[in-house]
């Protein structure tokens, strides 16, 4: 068994200090509930800037200045805070700067401080790839008590993703979403459809980004589906953490339903690979 928490925050644009005091405080909040793997929103701990601002220059100036190699400034934050919160932290994605490519990425890390895995997001949006950005390879998952499968933002989109994470025998699908302006709900909706689709939980964390006045200009709800599509859990407005057990989400079918696993994945890997190529084309 194992206590997960996923949080929504109100985050800052660019206030890497004030974001990164407050998830201290939801880490520590979550430790003392019992936790031992925690997710973090999306850009974290600077907001998804990229998406503030219409100026497509100024945006590509923040993709430049913001993007670091693993390690960097982002995940040197991100171990501090799971070292200090004692906790298992999914976070991300994060700008990557992987030689003369861009990556969204999300990072799993110990409560020692090591980097177990790193995700790099397959689903682009069409204004990330206007912007330079490049899609990941494949799929990642990391096993704890059980196997679990990351998604990022757009990701959830695409619903050959979650199917290979789930015929690769994955017990719930965690992630982050991305923060919108208008329509937040949207994620929801689809992450509901993925869940009954797949028969599999989804664990997501959004929040809220304010610019400089503190205006909010940017919304990702937080949330727990069930396998079977039931909300289990919602964020209210405020900084927040939802909790579950592992036990409780761990699905009922069996992963032998799926005797020709090997061709189902290449099939789907294929099939994602194509539509990616028609989008950049259109």
């Amino acid at each position: 068994m194992l206590l997960i928490a996923v949080t929504f925050m109100r985050m800052k644009s660019m206030g890497r200090r004030h974001n990164i005091e407050k998830a201290k405080r939801l880490l520590k909040n979550a430790r003392e509930k019992g936790a031992k793997l925690i997710i973090l929103p999306s850009m974290f701990p600077v907001g998804n800037v990229i998406s503030l601002y219409d100026n497509e220059r100024r945006a590509r100036s923040l993709v430049k200045n913001l993007s670091e190699k693993i390690r960097g400034n982002s995940t040197d934050s991100l171990i501090n805070l799971a070292i200090e919160g004692e906790l298992y932290v999914l976070a991300g994605p994060i700008l990557e700067q992987a030689g003369p490519k861009i990556f969204l990425t999300s990072v799993f890390i110990s409560p020692q401080g090591e980097i177990l895995g790193k995700y790099r997001k397959l689903a682009p949006s069409e204004r990330e790839m206007q912007l330079g950005l490049s899609a990941g390879k494949e799929p990642v998952t990391f096993t704890l008590d059980k196997k679990y499968g990351i998604i990022a933002e757009d990701d959830i989109f695409m619903p050959e993703i979650s199917r290979i994470l789930t015929i690769s025998g994955c017990s719930a699908i965690l992630g982050s979403a991305r923060t919108v302006e208008s329509k937040p709900d949207h994620i929801k909706h689809v992450a509901i459809t993925r869940a009954i689709e797949n028969g599999i939980p989804m664990l997501i964390a959004g929040g809220v980004l304010e610019d400089d006045n503190g205006d909010e200009r940017l919304r990702a709800p937080s949330f727990i589906i069930s396998s079977e599509g039931d909300l289990i859990r919602e964020a209210a407005d405020d900084d927040t953490l939802l909790s579950i057990d592992s036990s409780v989400l761990f699905r009922a079918k069996e992963i032998a339903k799926y005797p020709t696993l090997e061709s189902v994945i290449t099939g789907l890997y294929k099939s994602l690979k194509k539509n990616r190529m028609t989008s950049k084309g259109n």
